[in-house]
């Protein structure tokens, strides 16, 4: 066995020691320079986009006014689930020039939204949605697209009085401020209900379902989907079990037919393919519908 000279390993066991102390001295200088240094704020991300609407201002909650359209709007909970960010006037980095016709909107990282108390009083660390007053966010407390999270209470920071008008007809007075946003939009999945069809779907699943289709997948679309996907995979299964067990069974009692029992396995697995095909084309159809 070869061994190598004295000189060579003391000479690695320093070069060893040296990096070592290097790289000691580098953690005691991130250590003195805090987390102040290491998690430095980076703003936020920003996007043009075209707009006709002379409504929007800082703050403001905007959605697409169309299926592939480049234009934005002040959201509403019709359009809710086309949301893209919030309007900012000046943004830490933008991923395109304005013009005259265009609105940077964030699309990730931390600014001000118009928030209002219209679904109850803003906590910080609360899922915010669309409000019944366009372009003004309120606390989530259903399943649906929202735009971020708040990151302060809604009674630390200026508000004003508005009136809007709820599901029902009624008036109300609320209040609006602009509270600082996380802006990361997503599907909220709500605590469900006893009884309701959400409570008996993972919200896994339902996260899945709504990014294959793009927006907020009904939970029974969901459930029926999940369904024909099990049911599909159960035949599956059955169909190689069965055939794989009779092929073994008969290959014992005859050697001699090795060839065709091949045949017929291959046969089998065309026709697995095909029902999981099948099932991912009605599972796709469900959801998608």
């Amino acid at each position: 066995m070869y061994r190598l000279p004295h000189i060579q390993i003391r000479d690695l066991m320093v070069a060893i020691l040296r990096t070592l102390r290097s790289v000691s001295a580098l953690l005691l200088l991130l250590c003195l320079l805090g987390p102040t240094t290491a998690f430095a704020e980076t703003g936020a991300i920003s996007q043009s986009y075209q707009t006709s609407s002379s409504s929007i201002s800082a703050g403001t909650l905007v959605s697409l006014t169309g299926n592939g359209s480049g234009t934005v709007a002040p959201a509403t909970t019709s359009t809710v689930g086309k949301i893209v960010g919030i309007a900012a006037s000046q943004p830490a980095l933008e991923l395109s020039s304005s013009n005259m016709s265009s609105v940077q909107i964030v699309v990730g990282g931390t600014t001000e939204a118009l928030v209002s108390d219209a679904n109850g009083a803003v906590m910080a660390g609360d899922e915010i949605t669309v409000s019944p007053i366009a372009g003004v966010g309120m606390k989530a407390i259903d399943a649906g697209q929202i735009v971020g999270t708040a990151l302060k209470s809604l009674n630390s920071v200026k508000t004003v009085s508005e009136q809007a008008t709820t599901k029902t007809g009624q008036h109300k007075t609320i209040h609006v401020g602009l509270l600082p946003v996380s802006v990361n939009i997503s599907y909220y999945s709500a605590a469900p209900t006893a009884g309701s069809v959400s409570a008996y779907i993972p919200p896994f699943l339902q996260s899945v379902a709504n990014a294959i289709a793009g927006k907020a997948v009904s939970p029974l679309r969901v459930l029926v989907g999940t369904v024909a996907l099990l049911m599909g995979f159960c035949a599956v299964i059955s169909m190689l079990y069965v055939a794989i067990r009779s092929g073994v069974i008969s290959l014992g009692r005859n050697p001699l037919a090795e060839n065709a029992l091949r045949r017929g396995i291959v046969d089998v697995f065309i026709a697995a393919i095909g029902v999981l095909v099948v099932t991912g084309v009605i599972v796709t159809a469900v959801i998608l519908a």
